[in-house]
């Protein structure tokens, strides 16, 4: 039976995919094939990436064959594959592919578009620096004292980092050095937070995911909620050595006091380690204790036009009077989202989960399948329906990871009213109870880099406040 229902969810996904789903090199200690080969892919694209010439326009150009001196004046860009920089004057010498620009200059590479002086760069070694600097990389808005570039990463000396993309900024951090791998991670040393003119904090050294979905904010959030009464929240990250670190979730309720988690991640190449010890409450207000739990989280594995996704879990959970150990396996597979047209999109997922309960021996088996169809007509109105299902094998001896319905339909919408004020409702309806389970209305305000969400839930009679700085 469990093999038709797993069919059943990979020929959806391979339905609406499309996609070949080709097999996935295996790890390179394993195969040394498979390591040669893309060793070979990788030096082609290197000297590629190497051989491609380096393109100078400007409207007054001097070259001399004899020194590869070269000199540019007037609308001058430099170029070579994705590094571009333009500025007015420039020279530079062509044999060893440098270019040195004193006066303003711009340098753009994918993600990144810096503005400063006294610019010296190798377009070979992709190694430079450039002083008096300001500009974005990622998300992250930085200046810089004076800014070093290589070829996977950024070292900015005596400087500031935030975004917030005002000129003067609600919040900073502000440091000795930071360095940045954009799409990774960033590092700084001697950091100091600030809001407006005032240091909130300090640490010697910190550090925070770029990656797409794991960003939290250096900055506290406050908010209020009918059953935990006042909250403050913050997110503290220090690293210990390249692929190690130490995180610390101080969390505040004036209805229940402090609730930290803390622990250790392990950053590997292809998937990542977790040890920590939580305290964790879920929508439906129900609280668990981990006190200590282990998880491995696997990168997302792209299979054609749909990503795999795949965590395990071992960890001693407490609820009341209920202790015991908890296994979990989770694997997910969700589509790319499918564009029905400009204004409509679809996602699609499914997988499987195995929970198993040391508290009675129990488990469940759950097959898992969720859609969402999302329209926006326009750039003020979004609107969205989506279905989720869930067949047990059984239940969980836990409250606070007892999935309530086999079946929910969930709908809303957000209306932007202004520039400054959204409005939006939620709709949760469990289908097999034939029972509406949420109705919360939404008053979203937009203060400068910050953002404030009142919500009100009828069904439960609470009050929601969060403040917290805005996810550009």
């Amino acid at each position: 039976m469990q093999i038709k229902k797993f069919m059943v969810c990979a020929s959806v996904l391979m339905l609406v995919s499309s996609a070949s789903m080709a097999g996935q090199a295996a790890d390179k200690e394993n195969n040394e094939i498979a390591k040669s080969k893309t060793d070979s892919q990788e030096n082609i694209a290197a000297k590629e990436e190497k051989k491609a010439p380096i393109v100078i326009e400007a409207e007054k150009l001097s070259f001399s064959e004899e020194t590869g001196d070269v000199f540019a004046e007037g609308n001058v860009v430099v170029k070579q594959n994705t590094d571009v920089i333009s500025t007015d004057f420039m020279r530079g010498n062509n044999k060893t592919t440098e270019v040195w620009i004193d006066g303003k200059a711009t340098l753009q590479q994918p993600g990144t578009e810096l503005v400063g002086t006294g610019t010296h760069y190798n377009y070979t070694t992709r190694i430079g620096n450039m002083n008096n600097v300001k500009g974005l990389v990622g998300k992250e808005h930085i200046s810089s004292n004076n800014l070093e570039f290589y070829p996977e990463k950024y070292i900015a000396h005596d400087s500031t980092a935030t975004k917030c993309p005002a000129i003067v900024p609600d919040y900073h951090m502000s440091a000795d050095r930071i360095e940045i791998w954009p799409g990774e991670k960033m590092v700084a040393y001697n950091a100091k937070f600030w809001i407006k003119n005032v240091v909130i904090y300090s640490m010697p050294k910190y550090q925070t995911s770029l990656k797409k979905g794991e960003s939290k904010s250096a900055f506290p959030s406050i908010g209020y909620h009918s059953g935990d009464g006042l909250t403050i929240s913050q997110h503290l990250e220090y690293p210990i050595e390249d692929r190690l670190s130490a995180f610390a979730d101080l969390d505040y309720y004036s209805q229940h006091g402090l609730k930290p988690s803390f622990g250790l991640t392990s950053k590997q190449k292809g998937y990542s380690l977790k040890l920590y010890q939580s305290n964790e409450e879920n929508g439906d207000d129900e609280w668990i204790k981990k006190e200590a739990e282990l998880l491995f989280t696997l990168d997302p594995i792209k299979m054609g036009k749909v990503t795999g996704y795949f965590t395990a879990s071992n960890g001693k959970w407490k609820e009341g009077n209920i202790s015991g150990w908890r296994q979990d396996y989770n694997l997910y597979f969700k589509r790319n989202t499918i564009q029905l047209s400009k204004k409509l999109t679809l996602d699609v997922g499914a997988g499987y989960e195995r929970r198993y309960y040391g508290y009675d021996n129990s488990s469940n088996n759950i097959w898992r399948f969720n859609t969402k169809l999302t329209a926006r007509p326009n750039d003020r109105l979004e609107t969205w329906v989506g279905y989720a299902y869930n067949d047990q094998s059984g239940t969980s001896v836990y409250e606070y990871d007892k999935i309530d319905s086999d079946r929910e339909l969930k709908t809303g919408f957000m209306y932007k009213v202004d520039k400054m004020n959204s409005v939006g409702v939620k709709i949760d309806y469990e289908i097999d109870a034939g029972k509406l389970k949420d109705l919360d209305y939404t008053w979203r305000r937009n203060l400068h880099c910050w953002e404030a969400d009142i919500t009100y839930r009828e069904k439960r009679s609470q009050v929601n406040v969060k403040l917290s700085t805005i996810a550009w």
